[in-house]
């Protein structure tokens, strides 16, 4: 199994969730993250990442991290200062129109966003609220295209769009896709030789249906033409990724993969969850368990069976642990507190 990895974490992708399937990866065979500078939560995004953001580094030590997985701005060269030069580099993306409508909701509070009432309103005249010189602006034009570290107000061109796509395929070994989640995580598994086990995950950080928007036919084509880039890299990642799928598993072994994938997924929330799934926060029961609710959205957690024997309550505890207290349970056993 590879135990070297970069992960790319694209904001609103389904990214806490792949997280958390290498959070528990990470903490089964005892291996080493690349944590924020003081146990924060992200690797001082919005800057392009640098190793000097990374807790335990220094140049002139060489300590490298197996794992690199919190929210940062793709920069190479910075990255393969704090991994082994053997990592495995993903990612993942997601359709731009679903992003937009998440973003929106989600990071309701960034300047772009804060003075409209709907993202129609904003799309109908976007230049008249989005500031491009705005520390918060990368929330709400091609955020995808700035988190892989480029400049999401460039000019559209085809060139432009071949020489971001050749760069990604340079540095990433694939890139996964969100709307096909089962099967992301059984190339995940192939791509990175663990078992089926490995990849099973709950969904962390999704939002109730009751805050999600229907988005007009008119309104789909104005956010592609704004998020131009996000789009045309999205279309080309998706094309390659079937492309992969069909070079290296083939579909009729895909199918059974995400068939097992699934079936074990159900039984464990049959083992693990009260109910039949996640539950607004109000409900959450533990407040341990209970994610950090941001912006307009109201992000679901999960309640955990009573009376589970010890070592199903802590493996169904970590299965649904949010993102950010599990990175700090993490950060705190890697860098033990010094006693006074």
């Amino acid at each position: 199994p590879q135990t070297d990895i970069v992960f790319l974490k694209v904001h609103k992708s389904a990214s806490s969730t792949v997280m958390n399937i290498l959070f528990r990866f990470g903490e089964t065979h005892n291996l080493t993250f690349a944590f924020p500078l003081g146990g924060g939560f992200q690797l001082y995004y919005p800057h392009h990442f640098m190793a000097k953001f990374v807790q335990g580094f220094s140049p002139k030590s060489p300590q490298r991290f197996n794992i690199l997985c919190h929210h940062m701005r793709f920069l190479q060269p910075e990255v393969q200062k704090v991994v082994p030069s053997s990592a495995v580099y993903f990612s993942i993306l997601r359709n731009p129109v679903q992003l937009m409508e998440s973003s929106f909701t989600y990071y309701k509070g960034a300047s772009a966003f804060s003075h409209v009432r709907s993202l129609e309103e904003f799309l109908s005249q976007p230049h008249l609220y989005y500031d491009p010189s705005k520390g918060d602006s990368n929330y709400a034009k091609n955020l995808m295209t700035f988190d892989f570290g480029f400049n999401p107000n460039a000019e559209v061109s085809a060139e432009r769009v071949q020489l971001m796509v050749k760069a990604i395929e340079a540095s990433f070994d694939f890139l996964l896709i969100s709307e096909y989640f089962d099967e992301s995580m059984v190339l995940l598994k192939e791509m990175l030789c663990w078992d089926l086990d490995s990849v099973i995950s709950f969904p962390l950080n999704t939002r109730d249906s009751s805050t999600k928007s229907f988005l007009s036919d008119s309104v789909v084509e104005k956010i592609k033409e704004w998020n131009r880039l996000d789009w045309e890299i999205y279309i080309h990642f998706n094309r390659t990724f079937w492309e992969r799928i069909d070079r290296d598993i083939g579909r009729e072994r895909m199918e059974r993969e995400v068939r097992a994938l699934r079936e074990r997924q159900a039984e464990l929330a049959r083992t693990c969850l009260q109910g039949t799934g996640s539950v607004v926060p109000k409900d959450i029961k533990d407040s341990s368990l209970r994610p950090l609710q941001h912006g307009g959205a109201r992000i679901l957690g999960y309640n955990l069976k009573q009376g589970l024997d010890k070592e199903t309550e802590h493996m169904c505890r970590r299965l649904v642990t949010p993102e950010l207290q599990y990175s700090s349970a993490l950060y705190k056993k890697q860098f033990p507190p010094v006693p006074p």
